[in-house]
């Protein structure tokens, strides 16, 4: 396997440099963190692959992450990320949040990965998958715009590479990408397509053992973790609930204690959203975080178990767009 790359290969940006120092450009060494298994971090630098022992005295850090090392690839610090998805991945440039145009078509589940990957600071590329089988593709595309103005929003055959070329514009070399999506909607086929050799006859190239890191065709970076293949919603906002206190009151005036409020007889919250009470969209953003709630006590929850939103720093954003200009 060949473990030589550039800085440019590896996702190097103009926002990363500006934060080394004179000494770093002269005597230290960049590197970028590829995996994580137990007390180890496999990091790769223009030099190849090296192991990294973790220490009481390191900042936490994940896949993805830019740090600073010394000749002999000895931590000293660690760059500031321009996007974090809390202990699961970091330095991400665009995720693809993908769904499927068929019964699976969930708007409130869109909602809600768009503002994770807001909160974490990344760009986000709403992916419609299946086109090829909708026949309503227009409107639950408008559906989808209609979440913010400015959101890009794409509908593809995942199987198809050509109906995938609108993608193109954020698969350009050095750029970091990653996918969200729910089970079935699509992720695997679109992944398995954009993987294949381009008309230039690259093949992918994994940057490390772990292949969390995958070099594309296109030049860009697959990060693909466990972690944010298994990325639970409602584990990273517990507080969200709160925001339906009057949909969680109304609930209990339904005539079933066990009503979920799909259509049973004498359902309150069902009879709000008929007399225009209560707006659907709301009821269904309640019932989808009910329902990650409701899953979530079966489970083992993944890493990490910490709140995921990070606190903004109001200049990330700023030195992120002054970078890309």
């Amino acid at each position: 396997m060949d473990s030589t790359f550039t800085l440019l290969e590896l996702g190097w940006q103009a926002y990363f440099q500006q934060q080394l120092s004179l000494d770093d450009l002269e005597s230290n060494r960049i590197a970028r963190i590829c995996s994580q298994q137990g007390s180890q971090y496999e990091i790769v630098s223009e030099f190849g692959l090296f192991t990294l022992e973790s220490h009481p005295d390191m900042p936490s850090m994940t896949v993805g992450d830019w740090i600073v090392t010394d000749t002999e690839h000895h931590f000293l610090r660690l760059l500031e990320p321009s996007s974090v998805f809390e202990g699961i991945a970091s330095n991400i440039d665009t995720v693809f949040l993908i769904c499927a145009l068929n019964q699976d078509f969930n708007l409130a589940l869109i909602k809600r990965y768009l503002e994770i990957t807001h909160e974490a600071q990344a760009d986000a590329v709403v992916v419609l998958t299946k086109s090829d089988v909708c026949e309503d593709t227009a409107e639950k595309r408008a559906q989808v715009e209609k979440l913010d103005p400015l959101l890009i929003v794409e509908t593809v055959n995942a199987l198809d590479a050509n109906s995938l070329r609108c993608l193109s514009p954020f698969l350009k070399k050095g750029k970091t990408i990653a996918l969200l999506g729910a089970a079935g909607s699509g992720k695997s086929a679109l992944i398995n397509t954009l993987m294949q050799s381009s008309e230039s006859g690259k093949a992918q190239r994994n940057i490390g053992q772990s292949g969390a890191l995958k070099i594309m065709p296109s030049g860009a970076i697959l990060l693909d973790t466990k972690g944010m293949r298994e990325l639970q919603l409602a584990q990273f906002d517990s507080s969200a609930i709160a925001n339906f206190a009057d949909i969680i009151a109304l609930e209990k005036q339904c005539r079933f204690s066990d009503c979920q409020h799909e259509g049973e007889p004498g359902c309150a919250i069902k009879a709000a959203v008929k007399a225009n009470r209560l707006d659907a969209h709301r009821v269904a953003d309640f019932l989808l975080l009910r329902s990650e709630d409701s899953d979530d006590d079966q489970v083992t929850k993944s890493k990490p178990q910490e709140k995921f939103y990070r606190s903004a720093q109001s200049d990330i954003r700023a030195r992120k767009h002054s970078s890309a200009e």
